[in-house]
């Protein structure tokens, strides 16, 4: 296993900032940024520097392609006008699950610090599962519109049978099928 990273080494804030600087920069520059980081205190080599700035990109680029994949699904959603049902929150929902569970196997795998790795775990945990729950009331909610819907149909069609001179029988009939009742 190749040794971990001494950008990691860094304070939170100098490594949070370093992480900007390369993300606006295009992810070039790393003599620059290997400079910077010697004026703050902390010598890496440009050759660190630009390592770990490759494994950011890859990571920024990897989440970049899910935000992309995210606009298009709402888009092709808001144009079919076919999100009656939720689809777009559930899609949505299962893409964040995606990423916490990327989140907590990276965390797991951490060998720095722990204790804090634990922490944002449970964080990680209790965030799938309000998504779970989330997931769940939606499709309950979707559901009930459904039933909502088909009880106002199943009524209406009703009302005309009955303007039709239909007996009372069969207008009965008509609505229990409708609303698929046995």
């Amino acid at each position: 296993m190749a040794p971990r990273s001494r950008v990691y080494e860094l304070p939170p804030e100098l490594r949070e900032e370093l992480n900007q600087r390369l993300v606006s920069g295009g992810f070039q520059g790393y003599q620059g940024l290997s400079e910077w980081l010697t004026e703050n205190g902390y010598k890496l080599s440009r050759s660190a520097v630009q390592r770990y700035g490759q494994d950011l990109q890859e990571e920024f680029e990897t989440a970049m392609g899910d935000v992309r994949k995210t606009t298009q699904m709402a888009k092709a959603f808001a144009e079919s006008d076919d999100d009656t049902q939720g689809a777009l929150v559930d899609v949505t929902a299962r893409i964040v699950q995606e990423q916490l569970l990327r989140i907590t196997i990276a965390l797991r795998n951490a060998e720095h610090e722990p204790e804090k790795a634990a922490k944002h775990i449970a964080q990680v945990t209790h965030a799938l599962a309000d998504i779970g729950r989330m997931s769940l009331s939606q499709k309950k909610h979707a559901r009930e519109i459904r039933r909502e819907f088909a009880v106002e149909a199943a009524d209406k069609a009703a009302e005309v049978a009955k303007r039709g001179g239909l007996s009372k029988e069969v207008v009965d009939d008509l609505r229990r099928e409708l609303l698929g009742i046995a």
